[in-house]
Formats: C-alpha cells, structure tokens, sequence
C-alpha cells in the first residue's frame, strides 16, 4: 500500500495576501485597506533584504509574519461571513426564517380542540369580566375546519320535568364576515377561524336545591396576518343562574361515629368538577364537539363521586354539558330556535339532534 503526501500549500505572495485580506470590502474602502496592508508589507521586505535575504525569500517571510489573512479579512469586514461556514450559517437562518414565516403566514394551523390549562392571557380575559367566577378553568383553543361559515354553542342540561326532560340554550355565531376580514393577504384556504373558550363548573341555589351549572366565557384569536384588520373580541357566554341549564345535585345523609351518634347532610359534587385535561380532539362541520361535561348520579357512591369518569351510570343519572358544532352554512336564526326530543332547530331547516345527556365517554 502506498501512502499519499499531501502536496505542501503554495506561499501565497504579497498580492495574494492583500487580495484576501480585503475581499468583500466596498471598492473605496478595499483601496485603501489594500494600501496600506502593501505599504506595512513593503517595508517589512525592505527590512528582511536589509539582513541579507533575497526578493523572494524576504516576500515570503513578510507574509508569513503578517499571519492567516483570514482574520485581518473579518476584522476589516465586522463579521464572521467571510469563511464558508459563517456563509452557511446565514443560509440556514435565512431559510430557517423564510420557512417559519410562510408556515406562520401562509400554511393553516392544525384544526380541531385543543385542551390546555389556563395561560396568562385566559387569566386577562377572566379578569375584565366581573361575573366570572373564581376556580379552576378547562381552557380550550378551538381552530374551526376549513369551510366553517357559522358556529353552533349550546348548553344542555337534564330535568326533573318529565314533559321537557332537558334545558337547552343555544347562540349562534355568524364567521362569513370574521373570515373575509381575516383572509386578505393569505393564500387560499390558509386562514382558519380560531378562539379560545373557558369552561368552569359553577353552583348556584335556587329553591332550596343546589345545582351545579357550567360557566364559559369564549374571547376570539385574532390573525396573526399583519394589518389583517382582525381584533379580538371578548363575549361572555352563558352564565349560571335559576332557570338556566343545570343540573340538580345530589344530597346525602350519613350518621357520624359520635356520642351520641349525629347525622349530616351533604352534597355531592358532580363527577367531572375539578378535572382539566390536556388533549386534542378534532373538529368536524356539521358534527358535535362535547367541550365539558357534568354528571350527577343519585345511586353512585358519594364516597367516590366527584372523580371524572368515575364508571357506568345508572338510569337516574343526569348531566349538564357545553358543545359546539362547526356548519358549512348560516342557519336561519331569525326566528330563534326550537327544540325537543334533544334535538334542535330552526325555522324551514332540518333538525339537528344533540349529543346525549349522560355517556361513559369523556368528550361524548
């Protein structure tokens, strides 16, 4: 096996070195840079001539004392982008930033529900509304499908009333206007309607009974597109009180191990109070999405109760929930809405039926 020897660099000569010593200067500067780097160079071959070197060898030894030129190069420049790695430095931060801003501006963001605890920006928004109550929060970023031209929320809850076994209030939200202003300056299809919704379970006591209601509060995301002309926008939703959807919670009386022996009266909290769940979930036109759910069981345990999907239910089960419904047209609320046999409508247009009051399922 032969071994190769690498062929020694050639001494590079004065006019070599001052050609890279200045390259990428503005011409004026680079003249001037050059002078003066040939006149130091001139006169340190004056000096090694003095000392008995010939033309050659006092060139060579002048350049090699004045070192690498590479960093005279960096220096006269201000920056490291004269070597071919800080080039491809700046190429990738280049393309690194190019990409994240089409993928900010131009790509749509991943649609569907997307749970999450409260952030600081929820918190804001409860803050300026003095309604809202204090407690722990389900927050909830929603990213409607493409071709969502309205929204559907709406709160349902079961009944003691055997002729209108649910409660059931409703608001419709109209985005044709949002998704024209928002999607200026976008490519097609790229803009998706987004805001973030706060979910918290609330009681209320209303003739002698309590009832355990869901409190949300949505505000919008506005785009993050520029001089889009988009704003956020802050709407309480359904707040709890008598008569709006809530579900009657359940009393227990146990006997305390007392002298003498006592008993006390206690309410059970609904299953799914307390819980905040850190998911995703899709989106769907024309479909239900369960946002938040309550339930309450009279023939459960109360020492387990409390504990999200804690197990089956029984048939004297009942629930409060909060869901939404992404449609790919502008329902006709100029009426208001009916509904009955869980199912809502509008007026001319086909019903739509609700998800059930009470599932084993955690977003059913």
């Amino acid at each position: 096996m032969t071994r190769r020897l690498h062929r020694p660099h050639r001494p590079l000569s004065a006019d070599a070195y001052i050609h890279r010593a200045t390259r990428g200067l503005p011409r004026a500067e680079r003249l001037d840079a050059a002078a003066e780097l040939r006149a130091h160079l001139t006169e340190r071959i004056q000096e090694h001539q003095a000392h008995g070197f010939s033309p050659e060898e006092a060139e060579y030894l002048a350049v090699r004392g004045m070192g690498d030129p590479h960093p005279v190069n960096r220096g006269l420049l201000g920056h490291a982008f004269t070597h071919r790695t800080g080039w491809l430095t700046l190429a990738a931060l280049l393309v690194g930033g190019l990409g994240w801003t089409a993928y900010r501006e131009w790509l749509p963001p991943r649609e569907g529900a997307q749970f999450s605890p409260m952030n600081q920006r929820d918190i804001n928004a409860l803050f300026s509304d003095k309604d809202a109550p204090r407690g722990t929060y389900q927050g909830v970023s929603l990213t409607y499908p493409r071709g969502t031209k309205a929204v559907l929320y709406v709160t349902v809850s079961s009944t003691e009333d055997r002729y209108r076994p649910e409660e059931v209030r409703m608001t419709t939200k109209d985005l044709t206007q949002e998704e024209q202003i928002n999607f200026r300056g976008r490519l097609p299809g790229s803009y998706r309607y987004q805001e973030r919704l706060l979910l918290s379970p609330m009681r209320v006591s209303c003739t002698g009974q309590d009832y355990s209601g869901i409190y949300w509060t949505t505000y919008t995301i506005p785009s993050p597109l520029e001089n889009s002309g988009g704003r956020a926008y802050s709407g309480r939703g359904s707040a709890v009180a008598c008569g709006n959807p809530s579900v009657r919670l359940h009393r227990v009386t146990q006997t305390l191990s007392t002298t003498p022996p006592s008993q006390h009266t206690r309410t059970v909290p609904p299953e799914g109070q307390g819980s905040t769940f850190t998911m995703h979930h899709p989106l769907r036109l024309n479909e239900w999405r369960v946002l938040f759910r309550l339930r309450v069981d009279p023939e459960a345990d109360p020492n387990t109760s409390g504990a999200a999907d804690s197990g089956a239910f029984s048939a004297k089960a009942r629930g409060v929930y909060v869901a939404v419904m992404p449609l790919d047209y502008v329902p006709n609320d100029t009426d208001g809405y009916n509904w009955g046999d869980m199912s809502v409508g509008f007026k001319g247009e086909k019903p739509i039926p609700l998800p059930p009051l009470v599932t084993d399922q955690p977003g059913g």
